[in-house]
């Protein structure tokens, strides 16, 4: 997994873990959602899921057998020192996303878009974006 931009200036950020035949739209979406909405995305490319899921579950393996005080796969660690929400999105099978859920770090708010709901990609960045700024809100209030 690479880092293929980073958002630039204050605001509130959102990451998107992409397969390789999504990037090209999802570097346009994220463009526009920074210039319109002040949305920073920090956009990352996935070339191998499979790569990824198994190392997590390598990771965990190796905290179940106590050789490691938690579990710590790669995914959970490059996604550990971001900001905001974490959009999985791929042409591919919805399965394929979500196999990374288990290793998103605690507490993370994890999406997943796959097959044709990858057309959707900016109007559900938009609407989760949304969410996390009620859940804020009502946080602040507390």
């Amino acid at each position: 997994m690479k880092l293929l931009q980073r958002a630039t200036g204050p605001g509130r950020r959102m990451q998107w873990v992409c397969g390789v035949e999504v990037v090209e739209l999802a570097l346009e979406v994220a463009a526009v959602l920074a210039r319109s909405h002040g949305l920073g995305v920090d956009l990352w490319r996935i070339d191998d899921w499979a790569a990824m899921v198994q190392d997590g579950v390598d990771a965990e393996g190796r905290w179940r057998r106590g050789e490691s005080a938690r579990v710590h796969s790669r995914f959970e660690a490059l996604m550990a020192p971001t900001q905001g929400a974490i959009l999985a999105v791929t042409r591919k099978g919805r399965a394929v996303p979500e196999l990374l859920r288990a290793f998103a770090p605690a507490g993370r708010r994890y999406l997943s878009l796959s097959g044709d709901d990858v057309d959707a990609l900016r109007e559900t960045a938009l609407k989760l974006d949304a969410e996390i700024d009620i859940e804020w809100a009502n946080l602040s209030a507390v």
